[in-house]
């Protein structure tokens, strides 16, 4: 320790939820009192594994492919649903009959704790230990992690920050090392790369030749545009197999499965000319067929009512709500502001934005009067509410949703249901913060604004 002069082992900690370049040195007695047991992770990890010193195994092929006809068990007692299990019989027979794959469930249904089992699987029943390389949108990742987290013992290493922070993670997390320090060529410390499509592409150089042996794009649909960079960047990395997930895998553009088709397996799919002309005309029933029987194999789109009979139906129910007093008066102003104007009618498109202008308010109006500049300090006057409680209950009876609303939470939160506020407007959360902190209901409040690890740690607490 160079401030005290005593003899002290420190450890180098990267924060969860920080990216790498904000790592501490911290010394070996305060990190085993803050989680003894991810230090001795780290210290085991060190050290390389006697599976990943043998010779990695060949790919089997489909002789050697035994479905499982029950989920197999995972970290922490975790099971997979029915359907589930489904999924990853065909991954796992698409693996071991040599077919890159697109899983096309409908969202909600699991694909990633799908794609995670096809990973464990792959690392552990078969005996070949990655890298696997996970590419996905930002706000997806923390979701991904969670999942390895909770379904295995993978290592895995998510892969984002500036050039600092990336610098440090290859240094670091990549390889392991002889006893001179040096890395160990083809040798790697993580079991699972984490990244996104961007750093992806901005780190190419130094991703693209790892001999990655599954690769996984999650909402895949973002390589549908054949002459993205990313796309094209992407191409150049090596895959032994490739899974692609989207839940919007056509939407009547061939052009664009084509260019997920051809990113799948260029090998297979190298001719645009051909594909156009055996699938390029959708007109008659004979030609769809022909299009579902090439998807057949290598796609699986399942929606929830077909295979998730535990979720109950939606029920919508359109609830009419009279607006108040107040509502009323705003809104015969706006209309009467702007009488003349619509009494003529927009008689051209420099009429549109002025017209839209005036929708967008009165969209206000029958929201809260107080989403109106200078609405809430005449309504309060108005009303004579000085006090806090004339003021709060000046704001709930001002407008006939919150009414409702505010009948509703109390029967609601009696019973002990969770309920979901949604709004297209920041501002109509800020009235809604405003009335739950009023009746000291506890909330969590979700916007645009919350980081995505904050905004995790809100969400999990409402999942338990």
């Amino acid at each position: 320790d160079p401030t005290t002069g005593e003899n002290n082992v420190y450890y180098l900690v990267k924060w969860s939820g920080l990216f790498y370049d904000l790592s501490t040195w911290e010394t070996e007695d305060d990190v085993r009192r803050v989680d003894s047991l991810k230090l001795d992770e780290f210290i085991s990890r060190k050290q390389i594994p006697a599976q990943k010193l043998a010779a990695t195994p060949q790919r089997p092929d489909v002789t050697r492919f035994v479905q499982y006809d029950s989920s197999p068990m995972y970290r922490y007692g975790n099971s997979l649903r029915n359907y589930q299990l489904e999924g990853l019989n065909w991954l796992r027979y698409c693996y071991y009959t040599f077919r890159s794959c697109i899983l096309a469930d409908e969202m909600g249904l699991g694909k990633t704790v799908q794609s995670v089992a096809l990973l464990n699987d792959i690392y552990h029943n078969i005996g070949i230990r990655g890298p696997f390389l996970i590419i996905a949108p930002l706000s997806t990742i923390p979701h991904w992690t969670r999942a390895f987290t909770a379904w295995t013992d993978l290592n895995v290493v998510d892969f984002r920050g500036g050039n600092t922070a990336r610098s440090l993670i290859m240094e670091t997390e990549f390889y392991y090392q002889d006893i001179e320090g040096n890395p160990i060529p083809g040798k790697y410390k993580f079991d699972v790369l984490i990244t996104t499509y961007e750093m992806a592409s901005a780190s190419a150089p130094n991703l693209k030749d790892i001999p990655w042996r599954c690769g996984v794009f999650d909402e895949a649909h973002r390589l549908k545009n054949k002459n993205s960079k990313v796309l094209e960047v992407l191409r150049t990395f090596y895959m032994d197999h490739k899974l692609l997930l989207t839940g919007t895998p056509l939407q009547n553009n061939l052009g664009e499965l084509y260019s997920l088709l051809h990113f799948m397996a260029p090998h297979i799919y190298d001719d645009e000319t051909y594909f156009f002309r055996e699938y390029g005309n959708l007109s008659s029933a004979h030609e769809v067929e022909k299009l579902q029987a090439l998807l057949k194999p290598i796609m699986l789109r399942r929606f929830k009512e077909d295979v998730e009979k535990t979720i109950p139906v939606k029920e919508e129910t359109v609830i009419e709500v009279e607006l108040t007093n107040p509502q009323k008066k705003w809104y015969r102003a706006i209309l009467e502001k702007n009488f003349s104007f619509l009494r003529r009618g927009a008689k051209n498109n420099k009429d549109m934005p002025h017209l839209r202008n005036i929708m967008m308010q009165l969209r206000k109006c029958c929201i809260h009067p107080y989403l109106l500049e200078g609405a809430e300090e005449v309504i309060t006057h108005d009303s004579n509410a000085r006090g806090h409680f004339e003021q709060f209950n000046c704001l709930v009876q001002s407008s006939g949703k919150l009414v409702l609303i505010d009948k509703l939470l109390k029967k609601l939160i009696v019973g002990n249901h969770k309920v979901l506020i949604f709004s297209q407007f920041t501002s109509c959360l800020d009235i809604l913060a405003d009335y739950l902190r009023g009746r000291n209901y506890a909330h969590e409040r979700i916007d645009g604004s919350i980081p995505g690890d904050q905004r995790q740690a809100a969400i999990d607490p409402q999942l338990l």
